[in-house]
């Protein structure tokens, strides 16, 4: 292949953009400046394309700063380019290839060397710098990368360490860049990082919030030295003693001014305060109109003009704009009013900015009485972008109350009267927070009994409880475990061991039923309207209104009968004040006032019996689901013994039997004696159950309900052979 030099206006050379193989936006201000500095140093390599035009096959980037150069009229020569005649596409390709990929670099060290040597041959930086198209910061970072000790440049030719961790070296001296690598034995010790930390140990990086706090002209003017580092924005800070100090100093200073300024009794540093956390606060006022800056009143009533008015056109604008894809083909009064829309956002940004600006808080606070303000104290504290953090309104060393324990459980609101009127709502009774919890216990064994039957307003409860915050169901099965046991005793420190997969593969087998009845029974198990559940500091307190919404879901019948069921009415009325037991004795239709001077024992011995007899409910069990009783009855009657064909079956024993129907009967032994383990101890009370278990030397757990009882029972009594006395006797 031939080929002839010649020269060409810069305006002949068009950039061989289909063979070249560098792209095309590559910055080239390095070569701008050597070849205004220089010249060409090397023809161009080319072949022609058309009558006048030739496409450059190598030196792309040299031909795109010839012609920045000539555009900035810095460039009125001829160009040499090597001309290949009759060059086909691959062969240029190819040149390209050679010229572009496979050309060897310069490896870093080599360069930085050079431009040592530059400097060592009389050039000044500002010179190098102008040849090369560089900073002068950047002329002084490949110098010092340059200047590496000899065994520094040498590990990084040999590969033993990168460019970030040449760059680290430059931290200090020749001796210790030395010392350190004779030292470094493993790998990670050749780490940038590893190498920054062991030279900058004693300093403080200089973009941590305590140096922007400070500032640098600050600190360096108190005496302080920065580490000389070429390769950060911030350098760090090398004495963090004297900066501890600046910054110390400075927070005291403007507590101090804060304190004077506002009105407030002393200013503190965050570390003068230490424990204000639990100090008590003065109530940050709302800030009313009145109290704002005339300009800031002005700039909220024009945002809400701008904003009725960018209401306005609104439906006309999306109107023109759902038939035009841009603006000029808007009609005239739609372009008018894209415009005017366009003007008032421009304007929301600039005085939203000037709004932004205004400290709404430090005002409010401000607008507090001085003689509140002259009582309490300033604290500040550095933030996290070295800025001022200000904490207004505690009062110093006076320690917050104990938060009270406090259930969810909402009493009933008065209900309209015949005449259509709603009477105020009755001070409520001063029960002790124990008794209140006991009460809201009560209200969660019951509602977790019924919903363990009613598997779809289970798996409702369980979604929104997955969505939602202040749900009643606590889906880490953290709750009081109230309802029946799943098929395999529930997670605690004993069964620890419980293998996930084994529990997975069982859940799998079950049909659908008896699935959503597992589900249940573990939404059950969740449930708390208790303090646990409410006196927690995050976002998922109990919500009242959510107990409320899911106690009304349940089915009513069944919901009160195991409310009655779980509700002890003489512990209730033993612990409660007198006037709990006069308003019961009120519901169930008796005189209060005859009572009035009992007792509390006999007090409680009256209230006690009307309420079972009337199946009587506290108010707060009640909430807005019941009535107090369920049918009025004269005033003093007993309650008649049913007979044992129609005594009614609580929720806790239903579900039980529910729970023993689903696995077909697994539970019930087949006793040649006739002894039926599950009727028997479903007939007894608790403690009778309890004995049982203590004679069959099983522990029963505190807290369990009887129809928990009553599943350990069955269970173990099959295991042991176990009959009562007296079965036992007549076998």
């Amino acid at each position: 292949m031939s080929q002839d030099l010649n020269e060409y206006r810069p305006d002949q050379l068009i950039p061989g953009t289909a063979v070249n193989c560098r792209p095309g936006e590559e910055d080239v201000s390095d070569l701008v400046a050597s070849i205004d500095a220089h010249g060409l140093l090397q023809p161009l390599v080319g072949r022609l394309v058309g009558d006048e035009a030739v496409e450059i096959i190598d030196g792309n980037r040299r031909l795109k700063a010839i012609h920045q150069l000539a555009h900035e009229g810095r460039w009125d020569a001829l160009v040499p380019v090597m001309l290949r005649l009759d060059e086909p596409d691959a062969d240029a390709f190819e040149i390209s290839l050679a010229a572009n990929v496979l050309r060897k670099p310069l490896h870093p060290v080599a360069e930085y060397e050079a431009f040592v040597q530059l400097a060592e041959r009389g050039k000044t930086n500002e010179e190098i710098a102008a040849h090369f198209g560089i900073t002068l910061r950047q002329v002084e970072q490949r110098q010092a990368l340059g200047r590496l000790h000899e065994d520094v440049r040498k590990a990084w030719l040999e590969g033993r360490i990168n460019g970030d961790s040449a760059r680290a070296f430059t931290l200090v001296g020749l001796a210790e860049q030395a010392a350190y690598l004779a030292k470094a034995t493993q790998a990670w010790e050749l780490r940038w990082d590893t190498i920054r930390r062991a030279f900058t140990r004693e300093s403080v990086p200089g973009n941590s919030p305590m140096a922007l706090f400070v500032g640098e002209e600050a600190y360096v003017a108190a005496g302080g030295e920065l580490v000389a580092d070429l390769f950060v924005e911030k350098r760090d800070f090398a004495d963090a003693g004297l900066l501890h100090r600046l910054a110390g100093d400075k927070l005291k200073a403007e507590a101090e001014r804060l304190a004077a300024e506002e009105g407030w009794a002393e200013g503190l540093t965050e570390q003068e305060a230490d424990g204000h956390h639990g100090w008590d606060r003065l109530p940050k006022p709302a800030l009313r109109d009145e109290d704002k800056p005339e300009r800031i009143r002005e700039i909220e009533a024009r945002l809400a003009a701008i904003h009725a008015r960018q209401l306005e056109i609104e439906p006309t604008l999306e109107e023109a704009w759902s038939t035009c894809e841009d603006e000029d083909d808007l009609p005239i009064a739609a372009r008018a009013l894209q415009e005017e829309n366009d003007r008032l956002d421009d304007e929301i940004e600039q005085i939203e900015n000037e709004r932004d600006a205004f400290d709404e808080g430090a005002a409010a606070w401000l607008s507090l009485p001085a003689e509140q303000r002259a009582k309490a104290v300033v604290i500040v504290r550095i933030n996290r972008e070295g800025g001022l953090d200000v904490i207004r309104g505690h009062l110093k060393n006076k320690r917050l109350p104990a938060a009270p324990k406090a259930t969810a459980m909402q009493a009933p609101k008065p209900q309209p009267t015949a005449a259509g009127e709603t009477p105020e709502a009755p001070e409520p009774a001063r029960l002790s927070a124990n008794l209140l919890d006991e009460l809201a216990l009560s209200a969660t064994r019951a509602a977790a009994e019924v919903l363990a039957t009613e598997p779809r307003i289970a798996l409702a409860a369980f979604v929104a409880s997955a969505v939602a915050y202040g749900a009643p169901t606590r889906i880490d099965i953290n709750g009081r475990h109230a309802g029946p046991d799943l098929p395999w005793p529930l997670r605690s420190w004993e069964t620890r061991n419980q293998s996930f997969g084994d529990a997975f593969r069982i859940a799998l087998g079950w049909d659908e039923l008896t699935l959503q009845r597992n589900v249940a029974a573990a939404i059950a198990h969740s449930l708390d309207f208790t303090s646990k559940a409410n006196n927690t500091n995050s976002n998922d307190a109990l919500s009242p209104t959510a107990v409320t919404d899911l106690r009304c879901a349940l089915p009513l019948d069944a919901h009160r009968a195991a409310l009655v069921e779980c509700f002890d009415a003489a512990a209730y009325f033993t612990a409660a004040p007198k006037t709990e037991a006069l308003a019961a004795i009120a519901d169930c239709g008796d005189e209060p006032a005859k009572h009035a001077k009992l007792k509390k024992g006999n007090l409680v011995a009256v209230a006690t019996r009307l309420a079972t007899a009337h199946r009587w409910l506290p108010a707060l069990l009640r909430g807005e689901v019941f009535a107090a009783i369920d049918t009025p009855a004269e005033p003093g009657t007993e309650a008649e013994d049913l007979p044992a064909s129609e005594v009614h079956q609580s929720a806790a024993d239903a579900a039980l039997a529910i729970w023993r129907d689903q696995d077909g009967g697994a539970d019930e032994v087949d006793d040649p004696a006739g002894f039926d383990a599950a009727a028997w101890f479903g007939s007894q009370k608790a403690p009778a159950i309890r004995a049982a278990l203590k004679e069959m030397e099983q522990p029963a757990p505190v807290g369990w309900t009887k129809a928990q009882l009553v599943e350990l029972a069955v269970k173990t009594a099959a295991e042991k052979g176990w009959r009562p006395a007296d079965l036992a006797e007549a076998a």
